[in-house]
């Protein structure tokens, strides 16, 4: 008897799963249908030109004119399917000399947002002239005599301190500029206050960061690399020397512990 019962019990639950089985099935089938109905209702709607992007607006930019740009983005994007990924249209748009990135916000069914991070100048870069550079050591054709920039200068030793980019159009500092770039970019970040009273970043024959103070045309080794300790030296000595006329000709920060001071008369 309890056989019996227990065979019944393992037929009744062997139904049971194939009734769960036959049920999940189905949804599964279900939910594939949907699927494939979806995306043919997009695609019908898409060659019906319902979401062929017919509107584009772009965020303001300071050195791109305006109707430059709007002319542009409406040509790359109009009439393209929101639904695409706008790759080769970002792409495209993002060899433009003063675009870094782009962000392409989609408003469905027919409208889409163009944000562009624009490049800017953090420093001039003295290789025979002064030219405008960017953060990742991009030369912006940009006027310096009627923009006025106040920007530290860095110059960069060597023949060939700019190159054209392969495969575009941009013109680019070598790697030495670049790395006094990184100690513009260094002193802005840990003592934007002091980087108003720099006049010059340069490097010199043992390829450390030299620099120049705006008030005392003291000149100022820093390593091969900005860090924190060194701009508290430096603060420090500029406290110091503050009201005194026998300016160092040259302060040390390079050495780890020590501050090395060369006096005029030194020679």
């Amino acid at each position: 008897m309890v056989a019996r019962n227990r065979s019944k019990a393992l037929r009744n639950s062997s139904s049971a799963k194939r009734n769960r089985s036959r049920r999940s099935g189905f949804k599964v089938v279900v939910l594939l249908l949907a699927t494939v109905c979806s995306a043919y209702a997009a695609y019908k709607l898409d060659i019906n030109g319902y979401f062929t992007i017919k509107e584009v607006n772009v965020n303001r930019t300071e050195f791109i004119p305006e109707a430059s740009l709007d002319s542009l983005c409406r040509s790359l994007f109009l009439g393209q399917s929101i639904l695409s990924d706008l790759k080769d249209e970002k792409s495209e748009l993002s060899r433009h000399t003063f675009v870094k990135k782009v962000r392409c916000l989609r408003r469905f069914p027919d409208r889409i947002r163009i944000q562009i991070e624009e490049r800017r100048p953090i420093a001039l870069a003295n290789v025979g002239e002064l030219l405008p550079v960017d953060s990742e050591g991009y030369v912006l054709p940009l006027d310096i005599s009627r923009l006025a920039f106040e920007l530290p200068i860095i110059t960069p030793r060597g023949a060939v301190a700019v190159y054209h980019e392969e495969g575009s159009s941009r013109i680019r500092l070598n790697i030495e500029g670049r790395q006094l770039l990184q100690a513009v970019m260094a002193f802005n970040r840990l003592a934007p206050e002091m980087l108003s009273r720099m006049s010059e970043f340069a490097i010199n024959d043992q390829g450390k960061i030299t620099l120049v103070t705006m008030e005392q045309g003291l000149r100022v080794v820093m390593g091969k690399w900005v860090k924190r300790k060194n701009i508290d030296y430096l603060k420090w000595m500029l406290e110091e020397l503050a009201g005194h006329h026998d300016i160092p000709e040259l302060v040390d920060l390079s050495f780890d512990g020590q501050i090395i001071i060369k006096s005029r008369k030194d020679g």
